[in-house]
């Protein structure tokens, strides 16, 4: 069972990643698409392609179903960009730096030729019942995901950044978390690496784990300079990655 749940996985994994492209892209305005062509064109394209993998499911393998995830995921910093923004806390190569990580944290999780020595070594017994959790914490991680980004609406973006007329988001998620999406995605590579059971799981989590707080915190320091008290009093409201009830 747990070879099949990781392929399952992984075909959500690339699911994950097209629809995080595709609804930038339905929600923003043709006029500010590369080479004008129509955002519809582009969502098309991701459609046809995952009903081409579910279609062959059987026969990619795992880690190819990621790695397109992550090309659409890179696609998308040049397809979607980030709007008109006031301010950015990044450095020139920030984000290709970010979705490097991102492309190790998969291989740990789906490549089986890095389960070599210690990485390969067992820190969850063989179980279905384990597997099945795991499997289970993805999707739950998914969908905090999904609510949080909807809470969040246009001030979303993959960069660090604040856009014009920025507002503070304190509603559903954000009512007891800062940084809900992170979390949720923390905790679908979580459910992942209980299903994998292999210690290179935990270097993945960690890896992204340093990457996501890295990211948060440069965050709240431009969020801590817009809206100085209404964010002190976020901070003392909501948790920054695990929840905090109130």
């Amino acid at each position: 069972m747990q070879a099949e749940l990781l392929r399952v996985l992984a075909y959500m994994w690339a699911a994950f990643g097209a629809y995080w492209m595709g609804a930038s892209l339905l929600k923003r305005p043709p006029s500010n698409s590369a080479n004008g062509s129509p955002n519809s064109l582009r969502v098309a394209l991701l459609a046809v392609t995952l009903v081409l993998l579910f279609m062959n499911r059987q026969k990619i393998q795992p880690l190819f179903l990621v790695a397109l995830a992550l090309a659409w995921s890179g696609v998308a910093l040049f397809w979607t960009g980030s709007g008109k923004t006031s301010h950015s806390g990044e450095f020139r190569f920030y984000r290709p730096l970010r979705l490097f990580i991102l492309a190790v944290t998969f291989c740990l999780l789906f490549w089986r030729e890095t389960g070599i020595g210690f990485f390969g070594n067992r820190f969850l017994p063989r179980s279905d019942t384990i597997a099945v959790t795991g499997f289970l914490a993805t999707l739950l991680g998914w969908a905090a995901a999904i609510w949080a980004r909807a809470h969040l609406g246009r001030y979303w973006s993959d960069k660090v950044v604040l856009r014009e007329d920025h507002k503070l988001v304190r509603s559903g998620p954000y009512a007891y978390m800062r940084h809900p999406i992170y979390s949720g995605v923390l905790l679908a590579v979580v459910g992942t690496a209980v299903v994998l059971g292999e210690v290179r799981g935990i270097i993945a989590f960690v890896l992204l784990l340093a990457n996501y707080v890295v990211k948060a915190r440069r965050e709240e320091r431009m969020l801590a300079q817009q809206f100085g008290e209404e964010f002190s009093i976020h901070q003392q409201h909501a948790g920054f990655l695990l929840p905090r009830f109130h």
